[in-house]
């Protein structure tokens, strides 16, 4: 190999591993989630083998049987914990570290198999660094959760989530930032 071909192929690793990687990660969870929602069994085998790579290659569990909505944002994926009842809805924007994590005591798993055990998160909510939702808490339209803030409690809408169950109103004047599915869109 020559030493131009080494100079671009190190280019080319730097570029995809510093800008390209949650992308990366980001479309192979959705891939792997709509496999699994397509339905039949070959379609849901390979969902799952996609998903045991993925925790394996991204440090993150996004489950295939998640339900998501429209355009999901997953900035950094790693050490993300999602579990499988959980719902999500649509424009979405979720940070390193976040765990959605179910309230369980002793055999309960076992006889509520199909009840919803994770959150149901409603539209344009966003889930900062670090934070923890247990049990089947509802997360309303509009709200921010802190950075290492703990949710046990139903949340409602159009509210900012802060350390230990702390929900605040936001005020009218308060409006979330918007954001592009285009990431060179700077507007």
């Amino acid at each position: 190999m020559t030493w131009t071909k080494r100079i671009k192929l190190a280019i080319r690793k730097y570029f995809y591993w510093h800008f390209d990687f949650d992308r990366v990660a980001e479309a192979k969870i959705k891939k792997c989630i709509r496999l699994y929602h397509r339905g039949g069994p070959i379609a849901k085998y390979r969902a799952r083998l996609m998903w045991f790579r993925l925790q394996k290659t991204y440090t993150t569990s996004y489950p295939p049987q998640l339900t998501i909505g429209k355009n999901l944002r997953i900035e950094h994926c790693m050490g993300t914990r999602i579990g499988k009842t959980a719902v999500i809805g649509d424009n979405v924007r979720i940070y390193q570290f976040v765990q959605v994590i179910a309230k369980v005591v002793g055999d309960q798993a076992l006889r509520d198999q199909h009840a919803r055990r994770h959150a149901k998160i409603g539209n344009n909510v966003t889930l900062s660094c670090g934070c923890t939702i247990i049990g089947p808490v509802t997360i309303g339209d509009n709200s921010i959760i802190g950075a290492n803030a703990l949710v046990t409690h139903d949340v409602p809408p159009n509210s900012i989530v802060v350390g230990l169950n702390q929900i605040r109103e936001r005020k009218a004047s308060q409006t979330l930032p918007t954001f592009s599915t285009n990431p060179w869109d700077n507007d």
